[in-house]
């Protein structure tokens, strides 16, 4: 996890304290309002320690993190511990704005990826493609919520995709059925299941963007 610098206004004084250069919640670059909780003097076996508590509100999700800092010997602090400490992608506007819900599910996923839960994130995103797919789906192909509902994976990845992005829909299908299901058939990490689905996940951003441009002109 990275971090930057900030200053803060505490009795009577400005501090530097420093907090995750990302929100932990949404991925967004962090400017938080930031405020000290409590500040406590610690005795270790060599030392006193001054030790505050900050909570960050985020601008950009309206949710806290919260930092635990130790005070350096120039006055500022530096973080010990983050809660919650996950650090997810910023996933594109276009995207999370076509399914929500795929953005929700993802963050899940990439949070227990970040703990080790490499299982239950294998799982996760494969259920991420299916969502996205059928957000997709049901928004440009003009099929039905119940006809699209009624498809599995491999059939909606061969409905309404060809070409190269079918090629990484399929990759992260199939890698995604080793978490799934009881026995496993590829030997490969989950790291390139994700670099698959982002590919993935690249291209229907642009898709969006093509069919719903910024601007428009008519042409007569």
């Amino acid at each position: 996890m990275e971090f930057i610098n900030q200053e803060i206004y505490y009795e009577s004084s400005w501090i530097k304290i420093q907090l995750p250069k990302f929100c932990p919640h949404c991925g967004a670059v962090n400017n938080p309002k930031s405020q000290i909780l409590s500040r406590n003097k610690i005795k270790t076996s060599d030392k006193e320690e001054i030790v505050i508590s900050v909570t960050h509100f985020c601008n950009a999700c309206n949710k806290s993190h919260f930092s635990i800092e130790v005070q350096n010997d120039d006055n500022s602090f530096s973080i010990k511990s983050v809660y919650p400490e996950t650090q997810p992608t910023l996933l594109a506007d276009e995207v999370t704005r076509l399914s929500p819900r795929f953005a929700k599910v993802y963050a899940d996923s990439e949070a227990a990826e970040q703990r080790g839960a490499t299982e239950l994130a294998g799982t996760g995103y494969r259920s991420v493609l299916e969502i996205l797919i059928k957000d997709y789906a049901l928004k440009y192909s003009g099929d039905t919520k119940e006809a699209i509902a009624k498809l599995n994976l491999s059939s909606a990845i061969q409905k309404y995709f060809n070409g190269d992005v079918f090629n990484a829909a399929e990759v992260v299908r199939l890698l995604g059925n080793d978490y799934t299901h009881w026995e496993k058939q590829y030997d490969f990490k989950l790291s390139q299941l994700k670099a698959y689905l982002d590919i993935f996940v690249s291209y229907i951003k642009m898709q969006v963007m093509v069919k719903e441009p910024i601007v428009s002109k008519r042409i007569n």
